[in-house]
């Protein structure tokens, strides 16, 4: 069973807000969990069309209507809550760096994805803690995550809305392979991938957190891995041009946004 404290630290003591902001975190309000889930079947086909400006990927999924969606009322609103969800209009450095390990790393895009939802959409966070909690094989019921929305949002949301927000966030843990099981969900171990472990590393470096913290930061837990299983999969990153690890008798040194920003042409990783 992960350790993790009720509710996780996802900012580093290091944390500028409006630096984390304009990296493309999302560090209040809600999010699409209120209506959709990740939407990880939808977002496959819309990137499959090769589109990559807001304005193709509009015109895709709207014009064209590659989500096969039957009006273009539910077109536009299934856009809508994807482009918030990964930052498609707007396009943040986060999101860049996101459509280039979807072209890079097919096996990552699950874990990807999820990694890119955690940060855009703080009520899928306040799921997490009971999901990564669950020890690996056990069941997780539904009630246990309105539970915990209840205790971070009291009063806020009725129960109609607190139990369609905990049906969306678990959908999207399963399309993760956090859980499995259409009614009964049980918990799995994910498989991260090395481009996994380099996103994790930078959304933790843009939150705040440096050094060893970064391996034992809750983006890590995400992943399934402990700080150990975590710098190894960061040193394969490193085999990729993803990543950079500087180690010095007990002080070791994790950079990746020189190296995503070389490899995946996002310049603008240098300025966050």
């Amino acid at each position: 069973m992960t350790d993790l404290k009720a509710t996780p630290n996802w900012m580093g003591p290091g944390c500028n807000n409006n630096a984390a902001t304009a990296f493309g975190m999302r560090l209040t309000g809600g999010g699409a969990h209120q209506s959709k889930t990740m939407m990880f079947d939808e977002l496959g086909l819309l990137l499959g069309t090769g589109s990559r400006s807001a304005t193709e990927l509009a015109h895709a999924a709207v014009e064209d209507n590659v989500l096969g969606k039957s009006t273009k009322n539910s077109r536009n609103l299934t856009y809508r809550h994807m482009a918030s969800l990964y930052g498609l209009n707007t396009q943040p450095a986060l999101t860049k760096v996101f459509m280039g390990l979807w072209r890079e790393d097919l096996a990552g895009r699950r874990l990807n994805g999820l990694l890119i939802a955690l940060a855009r959409d703080p009520l899928l966070r306040d799921s997490a803690s009971i999901v990564l909690g669950t020890p690996i094989g056990s069941q997780l019921h539904r009630q246990q995550v309105e539970t915990a929305f209840n205790t971070a949002h009291p009063d806020r949301m009725s129960e109609k809305t607190v139990r369609s927000l905990a049906q969306n966030c678990n959908a999207s843990w399963t399309q993760s392979g956090h859980l499995e099981g259409r009614v009964k969900k049980t918990r799995r171990r994910v498989s991260p991938t090395p481009s996994n472990a380099a996103l994790a590393a930078l959304i933790a470096t843009a939150c705040g957190f440096g050094g060893p913290s970064i391996l034992s930061s809750i983006w890590f837990q995400v992943l399934d891995l402990s700080p150990d299983q975590a710098l190894d999969c960061l040193r394969r990153a490193e085999g990729l041009g993803l990543a950079k690890i500087r180690a010095a008798g007990d002080v070791t040194e994790i950079l990746v946004r020189q190296s995503m920003a070389a490899t995946l042409g996002v310049p603008e990783l240098e300025h966050v």
